[in-house]
């Protein structure tokens, strides 16, 4: 029997005719309402109410949890990568500077920078004689190429690879110069020393091109930047 206590209505079971409480029997069953009334069931009245949401109202709260759920995990993968970038690849924050000639001992390796050269405009690709037509080939700078003599030796017990890609030349002002990888390999006629495994004793020579702004001069070059070593820069006169 359904009985709303806000309102002081029932609801007859057989007829579905709402009475006031108490109540005569109700019409047309004779179901007897009031105090006393014969057969009265027992009935339980509860103030509580019960809300019921709609199902759209339910898929919205789960699609603004799954939302929320989703961007939490995002920032703290982010965070993390963050962490774990500053861990692995960052180096301990100590700088060693050297000058143009000195040997800088890294790990297994003895890093040089040879020389430097800011004086060309374009690097040619030479005619490869095996042709029959002319492939030669120019890149030409958008400031001025610096070509960076650079030589690195085994100098431990291992067959072992140079960080290569720890390279990074700056001006002055700490502005980061773009590397130029085809006028590099045209400098170097084709050849990628540093890419290749270097056995103990042996040295590999190679190359560097960088593009400078002509407001600007090289400044430094960036020889090694890795976890649990100190940062290696090449400093050039001005």
């Amino acid at each position: 029997m359904e009985v709303d206590q806000g309102a002081g209505v029932m609801r007859c079971p057989y007829c579905r005719r709402e009475v006031l409480m108490p109540a005569t029997p109700a019409s047309g069953t004779g179901w007897p309402f009031g105090t006393g009334g014969a057969d009265m069931p027992h009935i339980t009245i509860s103030s509580a109410r019960t809300f019921t949401q709609k199902p759209e109202a339910i898929r919205r709260q789960k699609l603004m949890v799954l939302i929320f759920g989703i961007g939490a995990f995002l920032a703290m993968g982010a965070v993390l990568t963050s962490i774990l970038s500053s861990t692995l690849f960052d180096s301990s924050g100590d700088v060693e500077e050297v000058e143009v000639g000195a040997a800088a001992r890294f790990k297994s390796f003895e890093a040089t920078v040879r020389g430097v050269d800011c004086t060309k405009q374009s690097i040619t690709k030479p005619d490869d004689p095996a042709t029959s037509f002319d492939d030669t080939m120019a890149e030409k700078a958008e400031g001025k190429f610096c070509v960076v003599s650079f030589s690195v030796k085994n100098v431990g017990e291992k067959t072992d690879t140079y960080p290569t890609w720890s390279f990074e030349a700056t001006s002055p002002t700490e502005r980061v110069l773009d590397r130029k990888y085809t006028a590099e390999d045209y400098a170097n006629k084709g050849s990628k020393a540093l890419d290749e495994p270097i056995d103990p004793g042996k040295t590999a020579d190679q190359l560097l091109v960088f593009d400078v702004p002509t407001d600007t001069t090289l400044a430094y070059l960036q020889i090694c930047a890795v976890f649990d070593e100190p940062t290696i820069k090449v400093k050039f006169s001005s």
